[in-house]
């Protein structure tokens, strides 16, 4: 056993540090999913070769799922409770033989499977896990903290890895992963983390943490910490049914999570066997880490060496069978998430009218979900600075298509809030400038649309100089993706408070704070999220239809968000939009809202190019915060 313990290192630390594969094959593999697994075995304590046809059974069951990756509990072979037992030649050779029957057992399947067991080499006796792949042993990682405090005694059965021992990266073409043993985790600088410039996608940690009251908890938040700072998924089994109760229960919880969220969960102490699946997006992860530098940007540590190890493995791409309609709730749905939205316009904002010296504020209501927004947010920054609501002007500047409902919503919005109302009805003054251009009115073109908007601007900036004012722009991040806006019309304010927040969570939160106000504000604000998206530019209140000509909101920022944040190709958003919305939309106005989002989004960025200032609240637009690009690619 020796001997295949040090030929099994050597193959590791040997393997020379090399790129796999070309490009175009990478390119390939980052369109992919990938299925990653935890699980919680039932052990049968202190008898290796039970065990591995427990975890056969697991693994096959996971590979007949789709799994490409599965990981065990810490010392899973033996269970990690025997004890001195570990001290025994027959428990040790059991162990090892077990892991080569596993892994003969599993030559077919196209899985990795990471198997936690005691392995001897000379004197020392070393927790580590087995990397099983192709019929094969393929690597061998051993723990490097042990604990030995509280109920932890491993220190009197095990030793540390050589502290000069190479961190181990293994590479199976579809993604690379490194491995850790519970209290590595724990520690102030994890193994893991100096993997980081070895690009993981992937850390599968073997654990056989104890449970009471709060541990649960704390060690779901601290593998959400580490997938959050690496920017990766981390998956953690965690040993359960069968080991010792003696001093201590093991509450068999796996936990998958991807950069700081949970994905999935296990339930503790179900007494079952348990495994938990996630499919993660490979090239999402990347395009992220490879967007923040800072994740590679860490000083070379003294004596720290990695080896990237190359597996033979043929592992499956997987198809999600569910993919959220919402990211943007998903990334920043936190709890309250829309009172933080308005506290951080009302920071901003707040910030702008003091170095501004200005003591009040304009926006322009239209009766519609953003107007209502952003009055909500103005009137939240004169109340974060002791100023009366009466300072906020609300100018209601009725247009050639513009309903008596609109107008109407949009003076009561501003007198709920406690705005002071101004009516400007912009009809004649826009009639005169048609004329003056050579224009005819019955000609509903972009030039008719325009000159409104473009009026509604210019009286918004004249008043705010009158009343020594800042305008507040009102238009969302989604029409500003699509370049749904007029070139210095609706374009342009002297602070944008919503240009960070895509229409979809524009009516979330409408929605969300009228839950939480007095009439007449709530029934108004209700009213106004569950009304037709139009700028109201037209007398014909079918052609005001923003959706009918766009495609619907939701799919613009499903794709919006997936081809910022995640970098994915257009067809991996249409594949991700046709499994999201396959109940909900047809697949015809699936494939036209994803055309029109890809040549909108690209012929938009001039518009984008010269935007206010405006806070960032969730992904941000502007070139100077998230996106810089030519107007003219």
């Amino acid at each position: 056993m020796k001997c295949c313990f040090a030929a099994l290192a050597r193959g590791v630390l040997n393997v020379l540090y090399r790129r796999n594969g070309c490009v175009g094959k990478e390119k390939i593999e980052m369109q992919g999913f990938y299925r990653i697994a935890a699980a919680a075995p039932r052990l049968t304590l202190g008898d290796p070769a039970a065990n591995a046809k427990e975890l056969l059974r697991l693994a096959k069951e996971a590979a007949k799922d789709g799994v490409s990756a599965i990981v065990f509990p810490e010392l899973c072979l033996t269970g990690y409770t025997c004890g001195d037992m570990f001290f025994r030649d027959e428990l040790l050779a059991a162990a090892f033989t077990a892991a080569e029957t596993f892994a003969a057992a599993t030559a077919n399947l196209p899985i990795v499977s990471i198997v936690g067991l005691p392995v001897a080499e000379g004197p020392a006796i070393y927790n580590a896990a087995a990397i099983v792949n192709c019929g094969k042993i393929a690597g061998i990682v051993r723990k490097r903290a042990l604990p030995n405090y509280g109920e932890y005694y491993e220190r009197r059965q095990f030793t540390p890895a050589p502290a000069d021992e190479p961190l181990a990266i293994f590479d199976v073409g579809a993604f690379r992963f490194g491995v850790e043993i519970c209290e590595d985790l724990w520690t102030p600088v994890p193994p893991s983390s100096l993997m980081a410039e070895g690009g993981v996608d992937v850390v599968f940690n073997l654990s056989a943490s104890t449970d009471f009251l709060g541990k649960s908890q704390r060690r779901q938040s601290l593998v959400e910490q580490q997938s959050l700072r690496l920017g990766c998924a981390y998956a953690m089994a965690c040993a359960g049914s069968g080991e010792s109760s003696s001093d201590a229960v093991y509450g068999g919880c796996p936990v998958i999570a991807v950069e700081g969220r949970t994905v999935a969960v296990g339930k503790l102490f179900s007494g079952a066997p348990q495994i938990v699946v996630a499919d993660i997006d490979v090239a999402a992860a990347r395009h992220r880490r490879r967007s923040t530098s800072s994740v590679y940007c860490s000083h070379p540590v003294p004596g720290v060496r990695r080896q990237l190890v190359t597996l033979a493995a043929k592992l499956p791409e997987a198809t999600p069978s569910l993919v959220s309609r919402s990211p943007f709730l998903d990334e920043y749905g936190e709890d309250h998430w829309w009172r933080k939205l308005l506290d951080i316009q009302a920071a901003g904002l707040s910030r702008r009218m003091a170095s501004a010296h200005v003591g009040k504020l304009v926006v322009g209501v239209s009766g519609g979900a953003d107007s209502a927004l952003a009055l909500l947010g103005a009137a939240a920054a004169l109340d974060r600075m002791g100023k009366a609501r009466e300072d906020l002007v609300a100018v209601v500047m009725p247009g050639f298509g513009s309903t008596d409902d609109s107008q109407r919503r949009a003076i009561e919005l501003a007198k709920a809030v406690g705005a002071t109302v101004r009516v400007v009805d912009i009809r004649e003054s826009c009639r005169c400038h048609l004329s003056d251009i050579g224009h005819t009115p019955e000609v509903h073109d972009i030039a008719y649309e325009n000159v409104q908007a473009r009026e509604r601007t210019q009286v918004l900036m004249d008043i705010a100089n009158m009343e020594g004012a800042l305008v507040v722009g009102t238009g969302d991040l989604s029409e500003i993706a699509l370049g749904w806006n007029t070139y210095n019309g609706d374009h342009m304010s002297m602070y944008q408070l919503n240009a960070s927040v895509p229409k979809t969570m524009v009516l979330g939160a409408l929605r969300l704070i009228a839950k939480e106000s007095e009439e007449p504000l709530r029934s108004l604000l209700a009213g106004i999220a569950a009304a037709p998206i139009t700028p109201e530019l037209v007398p014909d209140a079918a052609a005001n239809d923003s959706e009918a000509r766009l495609g619907p909101y939701e799919l613009h920022d499903f794709f919006l968000f997936h081809y910022l944040a995640n970098g994915a190709s257009a067809d991996k958003l249409l594949a991700l939009a046709r499994i999201a919305f396959r109940d909900m939309h047809a697949d015809e106005t699936i494939v036209r809202a994803h055309k029109t989002f890809l040549h909108r989004f690209r012929t938009a960025q001039y518009k984008r190019n010269c935007v206010p200032d405006g806070p960032k609240i969730t992904l941000s637009l502007s070139p100077r915060a998230d996106w810089r690009m030519p107007s003219d690619i």
